[in-house]
């Protein structure tokens, strides 16, 4: 194998390496592969309201392939670069509702012809309005029994689940089941993205928020699927809407001191947080990290649902979740928030965009001309001005499959950019070399003797570690 050295060499406190210049087929090991995590298409309602009311979890996939689809401001679209991998995470909350309402021959049509000419004439008059109302409905517990049946959601669930199949290319280009938990209790933002390894053993029908909003329901249920024989993994939404509640110290979201069963939950089922999207970044913002000139990137202040007030930061970003779990695994044994960061882009037009120079909107067709954006227009109190391109997500793996993935996925050997393609790896060590990489088989070496992104020192063999 032919010696490989990075194009440029960055010291901070020991050794991190940056190399720009090498690529996926040179790369000893492990290979970097690019992907989404974070997407929805015309099946999520709130998509649906916004204008996008023709794609399906079908085009997102020709799409990240290359392949251009029809942009829901009626324009084709197509991707810079092509993806490695992706994931299609429709909210799990009366997904497919709409189409379901449209389909004579659905189970919904059959179980409550009222309920369902109901919803059609409230879409045909005012499908954000509709969009609020169910919205409404979810956010205080009221829940409308014929649109979440598991007769009705069922089907939708298994043209995701059929679509990922149909697009799964072993070794080209890897496709998850996947969905989005989407609890918002008091309009705090707690979603979480649900990554199944494999598509053989996927439940019925997936957990929604009407199910429960507390994240510690949802990890008692994918405990459960792990017990069945079904490999499953969350990612935590960008945390900066969450209002203080995606990262607690103190409490957890039923208001009970944090125990070392909280704890443990969250580390089986949570590995990875995502840092970066089109709503804004949630590493810091400039009241968490005064000293810091690049903590005002992105910043995004918004409350979901028209709640008003400014959102509660601390406890809603990952920088200073880091600090306070080094503080709770002082006090309870075990640190829960030892996660990996990935990024995504929570699109709903079913096409992320992750360069500015190719990014026509993120919210139907409310966003998708630059007249729009630049005149502000408003979608739930969302500024269009304030969305930006997506953020990727990189995974290192030996392979391009769904066993390879996500098992790079479960270790956390991932980081997320702003949307550029850097290749970065990243090890610690207590006994690296500081000439590391002078040695021939310095990548070898450095797997061998120290940890790469995400893994877990053993404990101290001496005075501090080398990075």
């Amino acid at each position: 194998m032919r010696t490989l050295r990075p194009k440029r060499l960055f010291v901070v406190s020991g050794i991190c390496i940056l190399h720009s210049a090498m690529t996926a087929a040179q790369a000893p090991e492990r290979h970097v592969y690019w992907g989404e995590q974070h997407v929805h298409t015309s099946l999520s309602f709130d998509a649906y309201a916004f204008g996008n009311t023709m794609t399906g979890p079908e085009d997102f996939y020709q799409y990240a392939q290359g392949e251009p689809i029809t942009h829901p401001g009626g324009f084709d679209v197509r991707i810079s670069k092509p993806l490695d991998w992706g994931a299609v995470t429709e909210h799990s909350d009366y997904m497919g509702l709409v189409q379901e309402a449209y389909d004579p021959d659905s189970a919904l049509r059959r179980s409550s012809k009222y309920l369902s000419g109901l919803l059609r004439f409230g879409i045909e008059k005012d499908p954000m309005l509709a969009f609020k109302a169910l919205s409404a409905a979810i956010a205080t517990g009221h829940d409308i029994g014929a649109f979440t049946k598991p007769e009705v959601l069922a089907p939708v669930w298994q043209r995701v689940v059929r679509a990922a199949d149909s697009y799964y290319q072993p070794g080209k280009f890897t496709t998850f089941a996947a969905f989005e938990w989407s609890a918002t209790p008091d309009s705090n933002n707690l979603h979480r993205n649900v990554f199944f390894r494999d598509s053989g053993r996927v439940p019925e029908v997936p957990f929604t928020s009407i199910d429960s909003t507390n994240p510690r329901d949802l990890w008692d249920w994918m405990d459960a699927q792990r017990a069945a024989g079904n490999e499953v993994l969350a990612v935590s939404h960008n945390g900066n809407l969450s209002s203080g509640r995606m990262f607690p110290r103190y409490t957890d979201q039923k208001g009970e001191p944090i125990t070392q069963s909280w704890v443990q939950a969250r580390l089986r089922n949570e590995p990875l947080s995502e840092i970066k999207q089109v709503k804004g970044q949630s590493e810091t913002m400039p009241g968490l990290s005064p000293n810091d000139e690049f903590a005002g990137y992105e910043v995004f202040v918004w409350q979901l649902m028209g709640s008003s007030g400014l959102p509660r930061n601390y406890g809603s970003y990952v920088r200073q979740a880091y600090r306070d779990g080094l503080a709770i695994g002082q006090g309870t044994g075990a640190n829960p928030y030892q996660f990996g960061v990935v990024g995504g882009s929570d699109f709903h037009t079913t096409a992320p965009a992750y360069r500015q120079d190719n990014y026509f909107g993120a919210h139907g067709v409310a966003d998708d001309t630059i007249e729009k954006r630049v005149s502000g227009n408003v979608v739930l109190g969302l500024n269009s001005l304030w969305v930006t391109p997506a953020g990727l997500s990189a995974v290192w793996a030996e392979e391009n499959t769904r066993e390879s993935i996500f098992a790079g996925l479960q270790r956390k050997e991932v980081y997320a950019t702003s949307g550029v393609r850097i290749k970065l790896r990243f090890f610690a060590g207590w006994n690296l070399s500081q000439d590391l990489l002078k040695q021939s088989d310095w990548l070898a070496s450095a797997y061998a003797s120290g940890v790469p992104m995400g893994g877990k020192l053993p404990d101290p063999a001496s005075d501090a570690p080398v990075f």
